[in-house]
């Protein structure tokens, strides 16, 4: 085959002038900087950059892409790259060979497979059941997937991280941005365990300095509140069930999640004791035990005895002592007593009817509870199910502590309520 010497460093005009001939050949740059860069020419027409070199004493040529996508410029970049290589003993076909494999590892460990990885084996570590695994998987879906989730792991700055936090602060969803930046950070501690990844992007963000977690405060009912709330619940089109549940949420202080979940298989009736288990399997996708996964025991007053009584003629046959209404083998919606509430104007929108929600009735329990000052605060926490702040007290407590105690305060509580809210109880 023929080669054409050129006499001077190629330029545009002589690319674009080299003609297809019968066979392959070669215009070859004069510039001696950039030896060893050609243009080969295809009878087709087809024009490609090569670029031939010495390594080890063998001869080898690297492709550096078709004319005109690649121009004459950015070939002689290249040549200097491949150049910078050989001098470092390192064959750039090799090189380029590594470079594509690694965005191909890139590409497959982009942050939505990784955090796909993280959350399999974080739901087996932690025992997650469904519905907290789904509520984890979503805010992930919601707040982080739509602009880090087609990013390759490696390649994620902490600017991106940070971006993420502060559209959720401008949001107003601070604690949730605290949650999202606690996921993140698992999921690239996962990836530096895992040799995907050398250092955490997020390792350097604090979520204290950077996120202005804003309080979520529930809506509390007076108790003075309580007796138009149960001619408003009473005269209501809502049913029976609905009625009782809120009532004896009202008496128990239990969150809603708690009270919906309730089995019939949980009730002591010897003992007036309602056993809340740390996971309830049957309730599945819409519900589960305590927010603490440690079961919780919870005294019943006379009055909250009543209520589940009065509950048996109507569910005492099935699992649930509040099951939905239309699908009686799964339990009442998260949503069904909190629209229920709203729906009878308690949403601060009727003038001279308070703002109130299902879980406001524990903040009502507790205040009344420690203005009384009849009761250990502990023990009113308790009831609650708040976790100990103290790390060590929390290691020691179990269900059954300060159960004497609380069996008095809930009795005590149920007679306030009776008190100024006389219609609390009645026949159905």
């Amino acid at each position: 085959r023929k080669v054409r010497e050129a006499r001077k460093p190629l330029t545009d005009i002589a690319i674009k002038n080299a003609k297809p001939r019968d066979k392959l050949w070669r215009l070859l740059d004069g510039d001696t900087t950039y030896r060893g860069l050609r243009l080969e020419i295809f009878p087709d027409g087809a024009k490609r950059w090569a670029f031939r070199f010495l390594f080890n004493g063998a001869d080898c040529t690297e492709g550096l892409g078709v004319y005109p996508i690649v121009t004459l410029a950015q070939a002689r970049e290249a040549v200097m790259r491949s150049k910078k290589l050989i001098q470092q003993g390192i064959r750039p076909t090799e090189h380029k060979k590594a470079v594509k494999h690694a965005q191909r590892v890139a590409i497959l460990n982009n942050f939505r497979a990784v955090a796909e990885q993280w959350f399999e084996w974080r739901k087996k570590k932690k025992n997650l059941d469904e519905r907290n695994a789904r509520k984890i998987w979503a805010s992930l879906e919601k707040h982080a997937f739509p602009t880090l989730g087609h990013r390759p792991v490696s390649e994620i700055r902490p600017i991106e991280c940070l971006n993420i936090l502060e559209t959720m602060q401008k949001q107003n969803i601070g604690d949730q941005a605290k949650r999202i930046l606690q996921r993140m950070k698992g999921i690239f501690d996962y990836a530096v365990t895992h040799q995907l990844i050398e250092h955490s992007p997020a390792s350097s963000l604090k979520a204290d300095d950077i996120i202005r977690a804003k309080l979520k405060h529930h809506p509390a009912m007076p108790l003075e509140a309580m007796r138009q709330f149960f001619d408003d619940l009473d005269n209501s089109n809502a049913n029976i069930v609905s009625k009782l549940a809120l009532r004896l949420q009202i008496l128990t202080g239990v969150r809603t999640t708690e009270l919906r979940g309730a089995m019939w298989s949980e009730i002591d009736f010897e003992r007036n004791l309602w056993t809340i288990p740390s996971e309830r399997h049957e309730v599945q996708k819409t519900g589960g035990g305590m927010k603490m996964r440690v079961a919780h025991i919870v005294p019943l007053s006379r009055q909250a005895m009543h209520i589940i009584e009065q509950l048996k003629p109507h569910t005492g046959k099935r699992i649930f002592l509040f099951p939905s209404p239309t699908q009686p083998r799964k339990c009442l919606s998260d949503t069904a007593l909190s629209k229920l509430m709203k729906e009878l104007g308690y949403d601060g929108t009727v003038e001279g009817k308070p703002h109130a929600v299902p879980h406001g009735f524990r903040t009502t329990m507790k205040m009344t509870a420690l203005v009384s000052k009849k009761f250990m605060p502990r023990a009113v926490e308790f009831q609650l199910a708040h976790k100990n702040p103290n790390a060590v007290e929390a290691a020691y407590e179990r269900p059954e502590d300060y159960l004497d105690e609380r069996v008095l305060m809930v009795q005590w509580y149920a007679d306030e309520v009776e008190r100024v809210a006389p219609n609390l109880l009645r026949e159905y």
